[in-house]
């Protein structure tokens, strides 16, 4: 055959927003800098390349050689760059403005920068909705990248060559990215991909390949293979020498070559996502499927769909609505700064997980917090309370702001305080994760090795895994109030080896707005013994600029005396240096805010960690501390027991 296959190559490179410095100051060192330094030796190798603007951010502070080797790259037309949302977020699930403004500051980098204007867009994770269109094509963008599944679920078989879609008249183009190409490069050798790269040339199609960077250098195995046994020095030389391949950019194929046919594709993302953002029990029935399924109905085989993170992973659906709750009130403001620390919390990573994905990394979620309060410390705090659904579950929350505090009450789950907000160190005080069942709980036979991709390797448990597999069956919340059996101790607390008594923890709680107070009250059940007694729980709060008080009012409704075992729990992100612990408090953020509680009769208190998998293996993470202050009661009949508990800043701390 004497006609070249033209080969689309395309490397996606990102760090989220609050990754530590460390990180990036390594992904520099051990893979972007000899992946272009290699690159610019071998000019007859063309390159689509995307970084996300974190990385750009630091490369203009840090890594001036590497911006430099880019521009020289982009100058001479051996590179080509991609757009996409500037601090990387799932386009499709923030609001089009904001979609709008992240693009154009991605495009408006590069432009000024580069002097290019990008005409594509890499969509982070390949996040695909059917509206997304319109809103590429108004932000001028021509076309994008996705997973060659996307196109099986439309029934397109062919994923050699480039296809159109539009929505509602605005055109979009796409490429269809290999999966075996994805797998093949860069872990298995030249002869292997020589012949894969024949197979799609006797075709006359497009080899079209879009991927992490990171498989260069920074997944595990991956710097000793790619760089010391100089795999990609090879390939970059065999791309350049072989005679039947020539490489070429995505915007030169638009130019080149008409699309190969109009596509509607569904909602997806790559195959691995999809099977990520399952739930543990939909997982396994979903893989026999896939197992079982006939080649030919492996398209009506889709898994799951981003959005569905928010329902498996309720501190995701908070973070999230959180986001658009702030989106909104940042909206009208004349204050670039406001969207930008906006823009910030947007970023994809603390929203999801798989191997990738950053919910389980407090440092991520907290980073995303962090410039989510600081986008609303730039709109008036209102210092009342005010009710809004701002999770559009259908039943109304809670929120107060002040100067020093804000407070997120949701009466539909056991009246609890889902967010503490502390405004002078820009921080969430209660973004703790909840110990949760995932599928790699019960991994398969272990197997490693080099030079495979991460979505190969099956990892082994670390020793004394099994204490970190017990289960919330709450979120951790706070506020939340727990009728203990009388011989409960904290280990039987902590490992989830409990009965609880009452009804109270996750059940609705009626309320009512008394000038600066909301009063909670729930009128349930205890079980005492064998008796069902009848208890109402009602709970004051009553924030001030500079603490919050909670007033506990227990009524005993029944005709006896009853002895009850109490705990209210509060759950808070402190990393032990940060914490310290007394009879009667618990000091927080270094003493700057007091915990405090009267007359309880001990405080349980125990670290908070999570067994979770990344691409390196299996890390154990510390997510927080549970507090319990309990009290061990006897309330006569008729009458009530009361409680105070203060959250509050100590002044000069």
């Amino acid at each position: 055959m004497n006609y070249p296959l033209k080969f689309l190559f395309a490397v996606h490179n990102h760090q989220p927003v609050g990754n530590f410095p460390f990180v990036f100051a390594k992904a520099f060192r051990d893979c972007y800098l000899p992946f272009f330094r290699l690159l610019r030796k071998h000019p007859g190798v063309k390159l689509t390349v995307h970084f996300s603007g974190p990385l750009w951010e630091y490369m203009q502070e840090k890594e001036p050689e590497c911006l430099s080797l880019i521009s020289e790259l982009v100058d001479r037309r051996q590179t080509e760059l991609l757009s996409g949302g500037f601090y990387e977020p799932i386009l499709s699930v923030i609001p089009e403005e904001d979609r709008q403004g992240q693009i154009a500051m991605m495009n408006r980098f590069i432009e000024e920068r580069f002097h290019v204007r990008p005409r594509g867009i890499w969509l982070t994770e390949r996040v695909w909705e059917p509206s997304l269109p319109k809103t590429l094509a108004q932000a001028g963008i021509e076309y994008t990248l996705l997973d060659e599944e996307h196109f099986h679920y439309a029934g397109i078989a062919d994923i050699h060559k480039y296809y159109i879609t539009e929505d509602q008249g605005f055109p979009l183009k796409i490429f269809p990215v290999d999966k075996k190409l994805r797998y093949l490069i860069p872990f298995r050798t030249l002869d292997e991909i020589r012949s894969y790269l024949e197979e799609i040339r006797a075709t006359d199609g497009l080899a079209i390949l879009g991927d992490d960077g990171e498989k260069f250098g920074m997944w595990p195995g991956t710097k000793k293979w790619v760089y010391d046994e100089k795999w990609l020095e090879n390939f970059f030389h065999f791309l350049e020498t072989e005679s039947g391949i020539q490489t070429l950019t995505y915007s030169e194929v638009l130019d080149s070559q008409t699309p190969g046919g109009r596509v509607y594709l569904p909602p997806a993302s790559y195959e691995e996502m999809m099977d990520w953002v399952l739930e543990p029990e939909a997982a396994e029935v979903f893989l026999k499927l896939k197992e079982q399924a006939p080649a030919g109905a492996r398209r009506f085989l889709r898994g799951g769909f981003f959005r569905e993170f928010f329902l498996k992973y309720p501190e995701s659906q908070h973070l999230h609505k959180r986001m658009l709750l702030v989106s909104r009130q940042v909206r009208d403001l004349k204050n670039p700064e406001a969207k930008k620390e906006l823009y910030k919390s947007q970023g994809n990573d603390p929203f999801w997980h798989g191997v990738f994905g950053g919910l389980y990394l407090p440092h991520l979620r907290e980073a995303a917090y962090s410039h989510l309060l600081q986008a609303e410390k730039m709109t008036p705090a209102e210092n009342r309370w005010k009710g809004l659904d701002y999770d559009a579950d259908g039943r109304e929350e809670l929120f107060w702001r002040g100067e020093t505090f804000g407070f997120l009450l949701k009466p539909s789950v056991g009246g609890s305080i889902i967010e503490i907000d502390y405004y002078p160190q820009d921080r969430n005080l209660t973004d703790v994760l909840s110990r949760r069942r995932e599928t790699y709980h019960q991994p398969k036979a272990h197997e490693t090795g080099e030079g495979k991709s991460i979505h190969e390797l099956v990892k082994k448990l670390p020793s004394g895994a099994e204490r970190l597999l017990r289960y919330d069956w709450h979120p951790r919340y706070s506020s939340l109030d727990h009728f203990l059996d009388s011989a409960t101790t904290l280990e039987n607390f902590r490992d989830i080896r409990y009965g609880e008594q009452g009804d109270f923890v996750d059940q609705p709680y009626d309320w009512t707005m008394e000038g600066g107070k909301i009063r909670l009250l729930r009128s349930g059940h205890v079980w005492v013994g064998n008796e069902r007694i009848s208890v109402a729980v009602e709970k004051v709060i009553a924030p001030s600029p500079d603490e919050i008080h909670v007033l506990y009012s227990i009524h005993n409704f029944s005709d006896k005396t009853v002895s009850l075992f109490f705990g209210s729990e509060w759950n808070f992100y402190q990393i032990p240096e940060e914490i310290g612990i007394e009879e009667s408090r618990a000091g927080l953020c270094r003493g700057r805010v007091s915990f405090e509680f009267s007359g309880a009769d001990g405080l349980w208190h125990f670290p908070l960690q999570t067994l979770s998998q990344s691409e390196k293996g299996y890390d154990i993470i510390h997510q927080g501390f549970c507090l319990l202050p309990f009290w061990k009661i006897a309330i006569s009949s008729g009458k009530k027991f009361l409680a105070n508990i203060y959250l509050r800043e100590n002044h000069g701390a």
